[in-house]
């Protein structure tokens, strides 16, 4: 009996062992073919593709042609003639006509592969000359603004894209704020950025207000400014000799009283003054005479006396009676 229980036991554990043994066997062969799925199913890029070729210029040389000189399409025709590529650029200049090539680069006569690029610099003409038909294209017609207020016009002018000039002026049959004149005139062909100048009515002129200047001629001095000077003027006074009468009052004034003025202004006033006495003179008393030094005989000196020579008759003198 022992030996029966024995040999049972080594049959079970043989078949265990199988068992055990075939899983594994199994699973590992499974594993395998798994990677050689996923191997097969994914394509993985070669590192050993070439780049893309790129164009190279051929071997062949050729001599750049002088295209200086030459309008643009003239020039651009004689590069690829020769093999070349033409790349244009544009500058503005006043020193040779628009559209004409004025610099190249490489110089004529240089050799160079077929293929290569040759740069040129063509003409744009002077600053600010654009292409004529696109100036043309952005011509604005000015419409009428007439009647329209000044906000609208501008509005008006702003969204065209032109600048806005307001004058304004009294107007007796346009009203206050209303457009009654615009430079220049209606469908004028302007550019952006042009002028344009909107008169605009003041409405009707108010009536110039004229001021009277009060005549102060014949009074005091303090009651001819204070006069003045409640009404609105500056005074300025000079005084002048005149009668007693018309001491300390006021004898002229400049305008004159009475006058219409626009504008207050200064009003010139002469004072009366009293006259300056003339300083007095000593008067010579009846009768005296002074003597004139011209008259004195100096005793010292003799008066000669004339006597007739001998032989000559004395003249007759003559008196009353013969």
């Amino acid at each position: 009996m022992g030996g029966v229980k024995m040999l049972k036991k080594l049959l079970l554990s043989g078949l265990f062992a199988m068992v055990t043994l075939g899983f594994f066997i199994g699973f590992v062969s499974y594993q395998k073919e798994i990677r050689d799925a996923l191997s097969q199913s994914i394509d993985t890029p070669s590192l050993e593709e070439e780049p893309p070729l790129v164009e190279k210029p051929t071997e062949k040389k050729t001599a750049v042609p002088r295209i200086i000189g030459l309008p643009e399409e003239e020039a651009k025709k004689l590069l690829e003639e020769a093999g070349l590529i033409p790349s244009a650029v544009t500058e503005h200049t006043d020193q040779v006509d628009k559209g004409y090539v004025f610099y190249q680069r490489p110089m004529e006569g240089t050799e160079m592969f077929e293929g290569q690029e040759v740069i040129y610099t063509v003409s744009a003409g002077p600053f600010g000359q654009g292409n004529l038909e696109e100036e043309e294209k952005k011509e604005v017609l000015l419409p009428s603004l007439l009647g329209k207020t000044q906000r609208e016009g501008e509005n008006i002018l702003k969204e065209l894209g032109l600048r806005v000039r307001v004058r304004k002026d009294y107007s007796a049959d346009v009203a206050a704020g209303i457009v009654m004149e615009q430079e220049p005139s209606i469908n004028a062909k302007l550019q952006p950025s042009d002028e344009v100048t909107l008169w605009v009515s003041l409405g009707a002129k108010p009536e110039e207000t004229k001021h009277q200047v009060p005549r102060v001629v014949g009074k005091t001095r303090a009651e001819a400014e204070r006069l003045l000077k409640n009404a609105g003027y500056e005074v300025s006074v000079t005084e002048k000799e005149d009668t007693d009468v018309n001491i300390g009052k006021v004898i002229s004034q400049s305008p004159g009283g009475g006058t219409e003025v626009s504008v207050k202004g200064r009003v010139q006033i002469t004072i009366g003054k009293k006259k300056t006495a003339a300083p007095e003179t000593p008067s010579e008393g009846p009768g005296e005479e002074e003597p004139d030094p011209g008259d004195a005989k100096d005793p010292s000196v003799e008066t000669p006396v004339e006597t007739p020579s001998v032989g000559e008759p004395e003249e007759p003198v003559e008196t009353g009676n013969e």
